[in-house]
């Protein structure tokens, strides 16, 4: 289990991680399961969405890895190493979060998103990702294009934050920042098996029903898809303790209904 404490405005929140069911911990306002692999009904704990997510059993050798992967994913991750792009762990916080806080308003997130919804979507700032994360860098030429930090358990290891240059380059560099992304997948997988880590979660999936939805989510869900992990199905609870904070997320709640 992993426990990430995070202070948004005046709120106290914790953030659960690898767990198979919610239970209680305290000591503030907020707290929130991410991801529990079972259903649970849990005294005080509120159900909050059904999440899907793509696991690769990291039981299996490398070779057996890579075969379950589609070619068009293999394609692309020997297209980034025939060009030269280098994958590595990094300390270098600061410079991805530049790229992150770029990427984050490119695509029009909202940090305040994350405080209501509190689904990991609102930014995270740079002393949370330090703290809790493992941070991969993809260079090409000694310039950062793409990176994702990583959270890891006692047997798992998951995605959490990605972030990119592919939204202020041109078309060939998207291409190549393409190729990069799933390079730094297969070489965290890697890592993740050096470490004798069981699984690798790509950090949630979008569902066919989202997708049918919002054909931009295809994109994605095809990417993760690729790699040839199964598909799961897990839940997020929450327990709100702070009656201000319960005030404002009804507020919230009701003010989204009436648009």
């Amino acid at each position: 289990m992993l426990e990430i404490n995070k202070k948004t405005f005046i709120f106290n929140m914790k953030e659960i991680h690898f767990a198979d069911y919610p239970f209680d911990i305290g000591n503030c306002d907020v707290l929130t399961f991410q991801y529990c692999k079972n259903k649970a009904d849990v005294k005080g704990f509120s159900f909050q969405k059904k999440h899907f997510t793509s696991i690769i059993d990291l039981t299996q050798d490398l070779d057996s890895i890579w075969q379950n992967m589609n070619r068009d994913t293999q394609r692309h991750i020997l297209k980034a190493e025939k060009k030269g792009v280098k994958v590595q762990s990094s300390e270098n916080y600061e410079e991805f979060y530049k790229i992150y806080k770029s990427f984050m308003k490119r695509k029009k997130i909202s940090p305040l998103f994350g405080i209501f919804r509190y689904l990991g979507v609102g930014e995270v700032n740079i002393n949370i990702m330090k703290k809790f994360g493992t941070l991969f860098l993809a260079e090409y030429n000694d310039e950062i294009i793409s990176g994702r930090v990583y959270l890891e358990g006692d047997s798992s290891i998951k995605s959490w934050i990605s972030a990119s240059k592919r939204l202020e380059v041109d078309k060939m560099k998207m291409k190549l920042i393409s190729h990069a992304n799933r390079l730094l997948h297969w070489d965290t997988i890697k890592y993740a098996k050096e470490k004798q880590l069981m699984e690798y979660d790509f950090g949630g999936i979008f569902s066919k029903k989202e997708v049918e939805e919002d054909k931009n989510k295809n994109g994605i869900r095809n990417f993760k898809i690729g790699f040839g992990g199964e598909i799961v199905t897990c839940y997020q609870y929450q327990k709100i303790y702070s009656k201000g904070y319960k005030f404002l997320y009804n507020l919230y709640n009701l003010k989204s209904l009436l648009k």
